[in-house]
C-alpha cells in the first residue's frame, strides 16, 4: 500500500523517535517501502540577520547530520536501507517539502513531547496533518508516558 514512508524526528526530544521508528519500520517491511527519516535544523531571525556567521549554521547542520546518524544507522539492516535528510528552515514546511522530495505517500510522526500535556496534538504535526499532500500516522504516546 506504500511505496515511501518520512519519519520527521527532533533530534533533541527522543520521545519523537523511539516509539515511532520500530512502527515506520514496520510498515516499511510490511509494505516493502522506502524509509526516510529526516530532521530538520529550524532557521531564526538570527541567521537571517547576520548573527551567526555561514560557518555556525554549516556546523548545526553538520552536527545535525552527526546526530541523526547516531539515531538511525544502527537501525538500517541490508533488507531496508534507511535514507537520512537534514533540512535548514521552517519546520512543518521542510518536512512538507522533504515529503514531496522523496515521493512519501506517508509520514509518521509522533503526535507530541510528553511534556507539552496541554496540546492534543503539537504544531508542527497539527500542520503537516493540515498540509500534507499524503497520508499522516500521528502516532500518541502510551497512556502511562502522557499521564507521567
Amino acid at each position: 500500500m506504500f511505496r515511501s514512508i518520512l519519519v520527521p524526528i527532533d533530534l533533541a526530544h527522543p520521545s519523537s523517535w523511539e516509539p515511532v521508528l520500530p512502527e515506520a519500520i514496520a510498515l516499511a517491511r510490511q509494505n516493502a517501502a522506502t524509509l526516510t527519516v529526516t530532521t530538520v535544523v529550524r532557521e531564526t531571525s538570527s541567521f537571517f540577520e547576520s548573527r551567526y556567521l555561514a560557518f555556525q549554521m554549516e556546523e548545526a547542520v553538520a552536527g545535525a547530520r552527526r546526530a541523526l546518524a547516531a539515531i538511525v544507522t544502527p537501525l538500517a539492516t541490508q533488507d531496508l536501507p534507511i535514507r537520512q535528510a537534514v533540512r535548514l528552515g521552517n519546520i512543518g514546511g521542510e518536512i512538507l517539502a522533504e515529503a514531496d522530495e522523496c515521493g512519501a505517500d506517508l509520514i509518521v510522526m509522533a503526535s507530541h513531547r510528553p511534556e507539552m500535556k496541554d496540546y492534543l496534538i503539537g504544531p508542527n504535526a497539527a500542520y503537516v496533518a493540515r498540509h500534507a499532500t499524503c497520508s499522516v500516522l500521528v502516532l500518541r504516546p502510551p497512556a502511562q508516558a502522557a499521564a507521567g
